[in-house]
């Protein structure tokens, strides 16, 4: 029997926590949709580079954060770090924009689903099924698998996670041992990285790296999370890396430099498929058609269990609903939490599909901006508010590097980020609405509404 308000212990390994990072930045849906578009309104030949800058300024805001988990295991992870750092009605602010953000980008995940899979039936059935009711199954699907086991759930992703990374690595390979001529490794120099929009190349390289931070929220229900969640982290941030890197400079051995970029423009959609097509066969593009879907279904399980653990960490600590915080008898997972977030978004799926919102140019553009300015936001935070828990706290054993230096650094590098994302929102969105302009101001709106929630509820404590 599982505590009524306390996660399942002891269920989740090192391998486990790192399918759930990494199938949450979905690495076909970033290669498929992201990497083209970086390619030609970026950097072009010189974007193996660019993750590796992202990964290092990740890698630096990740000491800081690892440092922290250590002294603070709580499924809220972001906002409960924030909280410690920055007081309560910060972290009534963080615990907003957190929701926010991991909800926007399921919402943003699910519609993708619901539309590819529509695709596919219509292409290979002759089905023609809505894609708002595709995704409204996908959700049920995420619901039953939130509420079992969580190692249940770690496993699946796993098998999922591997197919698709194993599909794209054989593009890589087959197109490194079928090219004509020496491998070109110019990408790496300073005279083609640097050339192009640097800015556009590192925030498309960043948002594909959302969902990294996730492995301090599934602390709870670590063996040994002081172990475990600082190895997750580093590992999944190098794994992910270690793939968009060699992936993108796989691709771009494909062409020279310039027609690279032309090809992108003209049909980014397909050129991932257009190269799996003529290096290893249509057999492999039909069946990456199939592991997109499966990995954007991976995906929207991992950040559904990323918001009922949210929502759960959130009640237990008096901020909304209590009953939110009770977990489930037998399974120790937050089902309440799951219940409740997963009927919400089945009846906007229902709203929205049935007043014809673009799954694509709507709903998945608006979801991931939000989603990842919002993180972004949120890693500002964190990096503050670890430099102020440790400034209080008198023994701790941590260098200065790791509690001062490193996220001051992160907090500079972040902050840039955050700037390069509002400029560039529409572009990072896909969308030319200029409703894009305001998301924004809706995160601003969130943050004060959470930390005015958070006064008054201080106010009631203390009369």
């Amino acid at each position: 029997m599982s505590n009524p308000t306390g996660l399942r212990k002891n269920t989740l390994g090192l391998f486990s926590l790192v399918f759930f990072v990494v199938a949450a930045a979905s690495p076909l849906t970033g290669v498929v949709g992201g990497l083209p578009i970086a390619i030609f309104t970026g950097n072009g030949g010189g974007i193996p580079v660019i993750y590796i800058m992202a990964c290092v300024i990740l890698m630096i805001f990740s000491v800081g954060y690892i440092a922290m988990s250590r002294h603070v295991s709580d499924s809220g992870a972001f906002y409960t770090y924030i909280s410690k750092g920055l007081g309560e009605n910060c972290g009534a602010s963080a615990s907003i924009v957190a929701l926010i953000a991991y909800f926007s980008i399921q919402t943003a995940v699910v519609a993708m689903l619901g539309f590819f899979t529509q695709i596919f039936l219509q292409q290979h059935l002759g089905a023609h099924v809505p894609w708002w009711m595709l995704s409204m199954l996908f959700v049920v699907i995420a619901w039953v698998l939130g509420i079992k086991r969580v190692e249940v759930g770690g496993k699946l992703l796993g098998v999922l996670m591997l197919a698709e990374v194993a599909i794209v690595l054989l593009t890589d390979v087959m197109l490194l041992v079928k090219k004509d001529g020496p491998l070109n490794l110019s990408s790496f120099e300073p005279s083609v990285f640097m050339h192009g929009n640097l800015g556009i190349a590192f925030v498309f390289a960043i948002a594909s790296f959302i969902g990294f931070e996730s492995t301090a929220i599934y602390a709870e229900e670590c063996r040994d999370p002081y172990k475990t969640v600082p190895r997750a982290t580093v590992c999944a941030l190098l794994i992910i890396t270690a793939f968009f890197c060699f992936t993108s400079w796989s691709l771009v051995q494909a062409y020279d430099f310039d027609r690279l970029v032309q090809i992108a423009r003209q049909d980014p959609g397909n050129f991932i498929f257009d190269i799996t097509r003529q290096y290893v066969g249509q057999w492999a593009v039909d069946t990456m058609s199939v592991l997109l879907i499966t990995s954007l279904f991976a995906a929207s399980l991992a950040f559904h269990n990323n918001i009922s653990r949210y929502i759960f960490s959130i009640s237990r600590d008096g901020l909304i609903w209590k009953e939110l915080c009770s977990t489930h008898p037998t399974n120790g997972t937050p089902h309440n939490a799951s219940h409740v977030h997963s009927v919400i978004l089945l009846l906007l799926l229902a709203g929205m599909g049935s007043v014809g919102i673009d799954p694509m140019a709507q709903i998945f553009a608006f979801g991931s901006a939000i989603a990842t300015l919002s993180i972004l936001v949120l890693q500002v935070g964190v990096s503050m508010a670890v430099i102020l828990f440790f400034r209080r706290k008198k023994t701790h054993g941590y260098s200065a590097w790791q509690i001062f230096w490193a996220p001051l650094i992160a907090l500079s590098a972040m902050s840039v980020t955050v700037v390069l994302v509002v400029h560039n929102l529409q572009l990072l969105s896909g969308s030319d609405s200029k409703l894009v302009g305001l998301i924004p101001w809706f995160i601003v709106i969130c943050c004060a509404a959470g930390y005015m929630l958070s006064m008054k509820r201080q106010a009631r404590s203390a009369a």
